[in-house]
């Protein structure tokens, strides 16, 4: 045991510094650069957990996440901080100012009073007291690396192939980065993040989309909707039905998973039958719980039983949104836009899901089915 934790210490200094080193290299390789400084590079805490967890699962898609992770991920991040010439530097090196730029305003400061709400301090959460101590007098890019996974990754939405045309920055960031910006802030500063690191997503995507509902339901004329957001979002609202809208923001836990632990008697069964063999080294198996968790009703879950609340309501409109919001491919990016489904929107009330009748995926994979609060399927 002590040698596994000692391989599994080493592993992560060594995924540490394989990012640094992948992502200086990137910056030496640069036929420009811009004078920035640099962050200190460093896989966030959940993201590197996962990659050990991966690699202990799969040990052969070692050298395929450290490639992608380590070399890939931090060399556009470095493209987006120090490239000169071109037009990362225009948009990472503006200045970002409140008073020209009205929605990001709107944004952070529904942000900032979201976590003040829920008796969390900003300047841990979020890394400064004001949206104005957080961005006047710095640039996106630095604005960016204060994020969770602004030393490591680039910022979502901002790839070469986001960044065609000429644009005013600061309109461009005003239009297209207020809901990716507040997304990455909603993943707050915590050395010890909710795990896994799916639910960590999730509980962003909820967050985030609590305070700039536009991340899922697209604004007229605006570009900032996260194509995909709404399901993580979906998942992050089922949490925080389970543990209360105030505590999500600092806790973490399941689905159908959490409300089924609040009866005892399936908690029971299910620890027995599934948790137990993993204490006693069977084999994971993540099909197996899957399946365990769809065979049990929904009508023997807590949640029917529950008078329908607010969060129950939001749920549901987040559902019949979701599904009238579809991403599609824009040349070499992505872009929510609200469409008409092309019939009725059904629900299941046993299943406890709604549906519309689209032919198919969107452009990034999302099915046309959201979750539906079981306490208004009754």
């Amino acid at each position: 045991m002590i040698q596994f934790v000692a391989g599994i210490v080493r592993r992560r200094l060594e995924l540490q510094a394989a990012a640094s080193s992948g992502y200086a290299s990137a910056v030496a390789a640069l036929p420009r650069r811009r004078d920035a400084a640099d962050p200190e590079i460093a896989i966030p805490p959940g993201m590197l957990e996962a990659l050990i967890a991966a690699e202990l699962v799969r040990p052969r898609a070692r050298p395929a996440l450290e490639a992608h992770y380590c070399v890939a991920m931090p060399a556009m991040l470095a493209a987006q901080l120090r490239r000169a010439g071109g037009p990362e530097e225009k948009l990472f090196a503006a200045r970002v100012e409140l008073r020209r730029t009205p929605r990001l305003r709107a944004g952070l400061e529904a942000l900032f009073a979201l976590v003040s709400r829920a008796g969390l301090q900003c300047a841990e959460a979020l890394g400064a007291a004001t949206p104005e101590e957080l961005v006047e007098g710095r640039s996106l890019g630095e604005i960016y690396t204060r994020c969770h996974f602004g030393r490591s990754m680039p910022m979502l939405y901002a790839y070469p192939g986001d960044l065609t045309g000429d644009r005013d920055p600061l309109s461009f960031i005003d239009a297209r980065y207020v809901g990716p910006l507040v997304h990455e802030l909603s993943h707050f500063h915590a050395r010890e993040v909710p795990a896994p690191a799916n639910l960590h997503e999730a509980l962003a995507a909820w967050i985030g989309s609590e305070a700039w509902p536009a991340q899922v339901w697209p604004e007229p004329g605006a570009e900032d909707a996260l194509p995909g957001g709404a399901y993580f979002a979906a998942v992050g609202g089922w949490i925080a039905r389970a543990c209360g809208e105030a505590e999500v923001l600092r806790v973490q836990a399941g689905w159908k998973l959490v409300d089924l632990h609040r009866d005892q008697h399936l908690a029971a069964d299910f620890q027995r039958r599934l948790v137990l063999p993993l204490l006693e080294g069977a084999p994971a198996a993540q099909a197996q719980w899957n399946a365990a968790l769809d065979e049990v009703p929904w009508q023997e879950l807590p949640a029917w039983r529950d008078a329908p609340d607010a969060t129950d309501r939001k749920l549901a409109l987040r559902a019949e949104r979701g599904l009238q919001v579809r991403a599609v491919r824009s040349g070499l990016s992505f872009r929510c836009e609200r469409q008409t489904p092309p019939g009725a929107l059904r629900l299941d009330k046993e299943r406890c899901e709604l549906t519309a009748p689209w032919p198919g995926l969107d452009a990034v994979g999302a099915p046309p089915v959201f979750p539906f609060p079981p306490a208004l399927c009754r």
